[in-house]
């Protein structure tokens, strides 16, 4: 069985014991599996030896008791989550507002306030840097919920930790009150209603980061948009091979989404290429102040096409795109990313368009009885067809759907879209799991 342990630093100052560096390990990882937002440290103490250490030195690391309430409810939440069953490798690292020791939390505050007041603590010293923030998968809150208009102090570095979570864009979670911004502790005071709030931080869990499926529909543009021609149109264009600029506005995908919109001070605009009957487009996010130069005043990228660039377009057209943070918004910024790396594309040009996203009217079953697949090795008939979403170990947002493509070869393809934490660009994988034999050429 994999019994945890728990790790500590404590200083003493001024006859007062404080406590940081808390986390709760288990096996031999030193990955996070997650961390939590507490109030301040409560009960769970240094080993003996380890105390006398901190007694005469000031300040002692290393093992803290187990026998307190708040760690055995966090052991017990993570074995939830993970499965009691399963072998769980990592550690569960453990802020608190405030980083002064005291089992009783208004007398915590309190005397938090007053140390405020007096000079002798500092009232950022809980506060971490960002990056250690993103470290972590998933911050559960749990500062409680008690509120006096005199607890200034408090309210200052709850909402400084609120800043530093929302810029780390790592998913938090906990038991919300119903009219205010605080969040209930894991460790009630009333032993009875300890298991409660469990199963309620447990189903809370699996609805923020166990895998959301989607129907199909989710997948479509939501809104109906109508935006004007962004380019005088060169009728000879049409009939003129290479590149010019396009006079249809690419930003018309993007609102036509209803969780998705443009970044305050951004545009999008596209270049196309003409060949016969054939195109290809580029897009670009460009500040909003400028406009798309002719293709001939651009560098040209060592790309397929050798596709003309602005100087002052960004490197990703996504990093101009925001949504709501939800899992349908990472869903439609999923399609986003294809329709707009194929915009303009025509007649050969056209790979993407030709993707239809399952389940065809809700039932691989047909798609079964249609086509006899061979899979690729190592593949099978997937276990979830729906587009699904969920957070990876690292905490990055990622969405799965799967196609059916019939050009030249007919193909059976999983496309994996992972996001960066700090906005909607992703990095996309498509993996052919099964072929049908031939499909249409055009």
């Amino acid at each position: 069985m994999n019994i945890p342990k728990v790790y500590g630093t404590f200083f003493k100052r001024r006859g007062k014991i404080y406590r940081k560096s808390t986390y709760i390990q288990w096996g031999n990882s030193e990955k996070s599996i997650g961390a939590c937002l507490l109030l301040n440290p409560g009960s769970a103490t240094l080993d003996i030896n380890l105390k006398s250490i901190l007694d005469t030195a000031g300040l002692a690391s290393g093992l803290i008791k187990t026998e307190d309430p708040t760690m055995e409810q966090l052991i017990l939440f993570i074995n939830r989550i993970y499965g009691e069953d399963k072998p769980v490798s990592g550690r569960l690292h453990i802020y608190n507002l405030f980083n002064l020791q005291n089992t009783k939390s208004v007398n915590a505050i309190d005397e938090f306030e007053e140390l405020i007041l007096s000079g002798e603590y500092d009232i950022n010293d809980s506060l971490v840097e960002i990056n250690e923030i993103k470290s972590h998968p998933w911050i559960l809150i749990g500062w409680g919920v008690k509120q006096e208009k005199r607890w200034k102090n408090l309210q200052f570095i709850k909402e400084k930790w609120l800043e530093l979570l929302e810029k780390s864009r790592v998913p938090v979670f906990g038991k919300k009150h119903l009219k205010q911004n605080d969040y209930y502790h894991p460790c009630p005071r009333i032993q009875t209603k300890r298991p409660l709030i469990i199963e309620e931080l447990v189903e809370i869990y699996k609805q923020k980061f166990c895998v959301q499926r989607f129907p199909q529909h989710a997948t479509k543009p939501n809104l109906i948009i109508e935006l004007e021609a962004v380019e005088m149109y060169d009728i000879e264009a049409r009939y003129r091979n290479g590149w010019h600029k396009s006079t249809n506005n690419p930003e018309s995908i993007v609102k036509s989404f209803s969780h998705l919109g443009m970044k305050e001070g951004y545009k999008l605009r596209a270049y196309q290429y003409i060949s016969g009957g054939n195109g290809n487009g580029v897009v670009w996010a460009l500040p909003k102040d400028k406009e798309l130069p002719d293709p001939s005043e651009c560098e040209y990228l060592d790309s397929f096409l050798s596709s003309p660039r602005p100087t002052f377009a960004l490197p990703d057209f996504m990093e101009a795109i925001e949504g709501d943070r939800t899992p349908l918004s990472y869903l439609q910024a999923s399609i986003v990313f294809h329709k707009l790396h194929e915009f303009g594309a025509m007649w050969h040009g056209v790979s993407w368009g030709r993707d239809v996203i399952l389940p065809v009217k809700e039932d691989m079953v047909i798609l079964s009885n249609q086509y006899e697949w061979v899979f690729e090795d190592g593949e099978s008939e997937p276990e979830i067809v729906h587009p699904h979403f969920y957070y990876n170990e690292e905490g990055n947002a990622v969405v799965v759907f799967y196609t059916v493509n019939d050009i030249g070869t007919v193909t059976l393809n999983r496309y994996e879209h992972i996001f960066n934490k700090d906005n909607y660009i992703l990095s996309d994988k498509r993996t052919i799991i099964a072929t049908a034999g031939g499909g249409i050429i055009f």
